[in-house]
């Protein structure tokens, strides 16, 4: 008798006469699969569909990342988890300061607060600020930095003031604005702080400081 051959089911992107041709499966369907090899696929509400890697192993495991606190982010550090923005003695009416955080490359942030703190020079003028996002899309603005966490800049009139924004179970202040889960930024998030001299010519050389709290968590997912 002789010997029985396997069948070669093999996917294979340059072979032609009854096999598929290509070199991805992002034009496969699962009946493709069931003729012409093999891949997981699963019954999602009654037809055949492939698995959803994202959802089976990415999507737990950024939950994971939450669970290992790598470094901490408490506004300690000038260009790293602070900005300070300088506004100059006698500075012009709307004169803004732009600054800018940027998550380095293979870290990824758990955020639970933004802590503004806008100064009072003494003078009449009032400093006015707001912080943007890169993942966010921003719909109604032109900056290109992203969604602005506030929709509109606040201030806290001459006596300057603290701003705090918060992401988490237990906020320190209740606010509208307040998330109840931590803001998680990958490597390459941006944020930006705008603060703005209005209403006066600056009395005096004063810092805005914009802050970062939260921690590090272990990079699981890109």
């Amino acid at each position: 008798m002789g010997k029985e051959r396997m069948k070669d089911m093999t996917i294979d992107p340059n072979r032609k006469g009854g096999m598929i041709a290509q070199t991805t499966i992002s034009n496969l369907s699962p009946d493709d699969i069931a003729t012409q090899g093999a891949l997981v696929i699963g019954n999602y509400k009654g037809n055949a569909a492939f698995l959803d890697l994202d959802k089976l192993a990415n999507q737990p495991l950024v939950a994971a990342e939450k669970g290992h606190i790598l470094g901490i982010l408490d506004g300690r550090e000038e260009d790293y988890d602070l900005q300070t923005a300088g506004i100059a003695l006698a500075e012009a009416v709307g004169t803004s300061h732009v600054t800018q955080l940027t998550v380095p490359t293979g870290a990824t942030w758990y955020v639970s607060a933004i802590i503004s703190t806008l100064p009072a020079s003494g003078g009449a003028n009032i400093i006015e600020a707001n912080w943007y996002c890169s993942l966010w899309t921003d719909r109604l603005g032109s900056l290109g930095y992203g969604q602005a966490f506030h929709a509109a800049a606040f201030n806290f009139n001459v006596g300057g003031g603290i701003q705090y924004d918060e992401f988490g179970v237990v906020p320190v202040l209740w606010a509208a604005t307040n998330k109840e889960q931590p803001l998680r930024l990958p490597a390459g998030t941006v944020l930006t702080f705008i603060a703005t001299n209005t209403t006066a010519v600056a009395a005096a050389a004063v810092n805005a400081t914009f802050q970062v709290y939260g921690y590090v968590g272990k990079s699981l997912v890109a």
